[in-house]
């Protein structure tokens, strides 16, 4: 079903694109185990990751944010605990009429902000959480221009003041919809529908229902809708949400979130601001409610927060490099990868050129793919637009960027050949002259 969705987007973005008012297409986002978690299995030295720019796992509270508010915990029973010894642990007790509940943490990032940031984070919901709208239970990404306070409620964006991004459940009144509720985004935007912010929902429904004023199409022509998500509860899952500012005057913006490394949603098409100084300065985890109908108290765990500028995914379980047991009497070169011999080196060379002809071919046919590549110093996913024998143009954030075949480093063209589907052997034999060992076994496994 899902596929037939992403056709029928794919169609309409098509046929939009012969008409005078064609929007820009959204370049595609990363799934599963591609990103940066990949290659760090079990989070082991994540932190020191260029994209990463926050890692908190708790084991020492929750030293890595900044502000804590309204009487965290942190628990260590196992079953409340995903990764290490403990977890951030939320308890919402039922509010007293009139006043607000709330707890969480934050962090503030107090030097310049993003454009895009990612936060992937593991979560688990008790088995008797339920919870009613006017309630929040999230992870939050914000931005904030100096002076305007963190909690704003009833405020709105105006494209200068702030925009709020939060991750979150929704579970109306009539108990229709199983609980804790379905995932949807909690957005302060300056095209909100609403003072107190917008719902917005993978299946491209938006809460409140629209006002005569209201932009009639929000999410652009080219939005999939996606099915509505209720979390399992009792059960520890991995989300991450993505929020990518515009570029003022542009309406490039765009919000994800991802569930166990699927994608769940995808807003394109966004206004979140109109001045370039307004970025991703803060990120939170919390609860609270002004719900008096909550009659008893909910609480939640989170655990392994990664917050980067590039993708993340879940977690990667693939096994830990083993050190050899005794590597102090071992010789040095036993330790070292074996040299590529002139014969494999000679054979890498002549797979290059047929691989770089075949991957001209495929990018000229109008494959666009998502590849990992460094653009400005900085590992980065962009889309590929177009390629000739000189060199790949690629879209990073709408801007556009050439790329030398030469410079490209071999682990890069290895990245971009694999995403283009290139013949294995040969993509085995280009890396094992190249000196590429587990490029090389990864060539293999390709499908």
């Amino acid at each position: 079903m899902r596929g037939v969705l992403a056709l029928c987007g794919y169609l309409t973005c098509v046929a939009a694109a012969f008409g005078q008012a064609a929007e820009a297409l959204a370049p595609p986002l990363p799934e599963g185990a591609s990103g940066v978690a990949a290659k760090y299995p079990g989070d082991v030295g994540i932190e020191g990751d260029p994209a990463v720019v926050f890692a908190e796992g708790f084991e020492n509270g929750a030293g890595g944010f900044d502000n804590a508010w309204g009487g965290v915990g942190y628990a260590e029973r196992p079953e409340c605990v995903y990764g290490g010894k403990k977890a951030l642990e939320l308890t919402m007790v039922p509010p007293k009429p009139g006043r607000e509940t709330s707890l969480g943490v934050q962090k503030h990032f107090r030097k310049g902000g993003f454009d895009t940031l990612f936060v992937r984070y593991y979560a688990k919901f008790e088995k008797s959480m339920d919870m009613l709208h006017h309630n929040h239970n999230n992870c939050c990404i914000a931005a904030r221009a100096p002076g305007v306070p963190d909690a704003k409620p009833g405020i709105p964006a105006d494209g200068k003041n702030e925009f709020t991004i939060a991750l979150e459940t929704w579970r109306s009144g009539d108990r229709q919809v199983e609980p804790p509720g379905e995932l949807n985004i909690y957005c302060y935007h300056p095209e909100q529908r609403s003072q107190w912010g917008d719902h917005f929902f993978p299946s491209g429904l938006i809460l409140p229902q629209p006002k005569p004023h209201s932009p009639k199409n929000l999410f652009g022509k080219c939005f999939v809708p996606r099915p509505n998500v209720v979390p399992v509860r009792d059960r520890w899952a991995c989300y991450e949400l993505m929020v990518q500012a515009n570029t003022p005057g542009k309406l490039d913006g765009r919000i994800a979130f991802w569930v166990d490394g699927q994608l769940a949603a995808d807003f394109p098409n966004l206004r979140l601001r109109d001045v370039e100084e307004l970025k991703v300065n803060r990120i939170g985890f919390g609860m609270s409610t002004l719900n008096s109908k909550d009659t008893h108290s909910n609480t939640m765990w989170f655990d392994d927060v990664i917050a980067a500028t590039a993708y993340i995914g879940p977690k990667s379980t693939a096994p830990a490099p083993r050190t050899a047991p005794d590597t102090a009497a071992a010789p040095a070169a036993s330790l070292k990868p074996a040299e590529p011999t002139p014969e494999q080196q000679s054979l890498a060379a002549k797979r290059y050129e047929e691989l770089k002809t075949a991957l001209i071919d495929e990018i000229g046919k109008g494959r666009r793919e998502s590849v990992y590549v460094e653009v400005l110093g900085k590992q980065s996913n962009v889309q590929v637009l177009r390629a000739d024998a000189e060199r790949l143009e690629v879209n990073l954030q709408g801007n556009r960027f050439p790329l030398e075949w030469k410079t490209l480093p071999p682990a890069q063209f290895f990245n971009v050949a694999v995403k283009y589907g290139a013949d294995k052997v040969a993509l085995y034999e280009y890396c094992i002259g190249m000196g590429l060992a587990r490029e090389a076994e990864r060539a293999l496994l390709q499908r």
